[in-house]
């Protein structure tokens, strides 16, 4: 037996490395447990992020009827289908609500807009001031500006939701 094996063992029966004694401290249990539970309760209410269930709880309370994950739109070079997370009727606008932004997001983003160009799709960012990727200067905002994307942080605003934009 060589003396990585039993790190092996814990590392693959858990997930993540635990102490030789097995045990796993009360708030590291406690911490894992909330975000999973804070996961479940977003997908048991049909949504992909608590980010998403969030902002339809605030469309709901504000009482703004939007529809979720109902438009699927096809775009190439590959035949692709992309389903924009919100839409709201009253003013015919998609939301794409992003925690994460990564390069095949942008990319697909890109090719959306390009070949739908009639449609008002717009982001909403967990934290707008996150950078692209490591290192990069760019943020989430800067992206979005640069290719003529309006966006918000945090929430949708109240002028998405009505007519007269």
């Amino acid at each position: 037996m060589r003396p990585t094996d039993s790190l092996d063992k814990r590392i693959l029966s858990f997930g993540t490395s635990v102490s030789k004694t097995g045990r796993v401290s009360a708030k590291k249990a406690s911490v894992r447990r909330n975000a999973s539970m804070k996961q479940s309760s977003a997908m048991k209410a049909g949504f992909r992020s608590t980010f998403e269930l969030n902002l339809a709880r605030a469309l709901s309370e504000k009482g703004v009827p939007y529809e979720y994950e109902t438009t699927k739109l096809t775009y190439i070079p590959k035949p692709r289908t992309y389903t924009p997370d919100f839409y709201i009727p009253e003013t015919n606008i998609y939301v794409e609500a992003k925690g994460h932004l990564d390069k095949s997001d942008r990319m697909k983003m890109l090719l959306i807009k390009e070949q739908y160009p009639d449609l008002d799709i717009r982001f909403v960012f967990l934290r707008a001031n996150n950078k692209i990727y490591k290192g990069s200067k760019t943020t989430y905002a800067d992206w979005a500006t640069k290719h003529k994307f309006e966006w918000a942080e945090g929430s949708i605003p109240e002028e998405w939701c009505k007519n007269g934009r």
